[in-house]
């Protein structure tokens, strides 16, 4: 939080700290980009985390009803690779979102996820350090 300085002489210290407050508040996301990433990582992991769920019925549906012998490594794999693409959405969920508050971006929002891959790449890795 920004305080006042104690005394009139003090400008110097009083700028610091206007500095480190206004970069305090650079360093938080506005809500209209998290909205956006939210979105995003709504349809990104929930559209396979769907497909994964129900086909775990479909499976059933073909070894009870239908008689068919389906094995059991089949489901095991289809669930990896759908469960894996939603895990893998929350990412893609939060890069392909456009960043700019300005800008609501593109559909699919390739074009906004090469810009900040290497960002977000930078920031896992490199521990926010500029």
């Amino acid at each position: 939080m920004k305080r006042k300085s104690s005394s009139p002489n003090d400008d110097d210290d009083g700028e610091e700290e206007e500095e480190e407050y206004e970069s305090e508040n650079d360093s938080t996301i506005p809500e209209v980009v998290t909205n956006r990433m939210m979105r995003r990582m709504g349809f990104s992991v929930g559209i396979p985390l769907a497909f994964g769920l129900l086909f775990f019925p479909f499976f059933y549906y073909l070894k009870v009803v239908s008689k068919i012998d389906v094995p059991t490594w089949i489901p095991f794999i289809v669930s990896f690779f759908f469960f894996g693409s939603a895990l893998l959405g929350v990412s893609y969920g939060i890069v392909s979102a456009s960043w700019d508050p300005l800008r609501e971006g593109s559909l699919l929002g390739w074009n906004e996820a090469r810009r900040n891959w290497p960002v977000f790449w930078q920031s896992l890795w490199g521990g926010g350090k500029k």
